[in-house]
């Protein structure tokens, strides 16, 4: 749909901003990634794990460390971390419930 020119605004300041230019500048870029929501079943052994982290974290932090935080700060440190550690992490996780 073609613009109409703000001819009949006269000498208003949106006239003045808006005359001579072309496309609007986008406001927002396009997320090359969504954010899809995911969903975990944890075993009751895991659940509890995961609030005794969090609750360490809050303690250390002085201030309340969402299990999300929680859980993000673990997936950095398992990019970090050597895959056979983890690994065996893993391992003893899985086996242990």
């Amino acid at each position: 749909m073609a613009r109409k020119p703000l001819a009949d605004a006269a000498a208003s300041k949106l006239a003045k901003r808006q005359e001579g230019k072309g496309d609007a500048p986008t406001l927002l870029t396009p997320r090359k990634i969504a954010n899809r929501p995911r969903s975990f079943r944890l075993a009751p052994v895991h659940l509890e794990r995961l609030r005794r982290l969090t609750e360490r974290l809050s303690e250390e932090a002085g201030r309340p460390i969402s299990e999300t935080d929680a859980i993000k700060g673990l997936l950095l440190l398992g990019e970090k971390i050597e895959a056979k550690r983890l690994l065996t992490s893993v391992k003893d996780a899985v086996f242990e419930s």
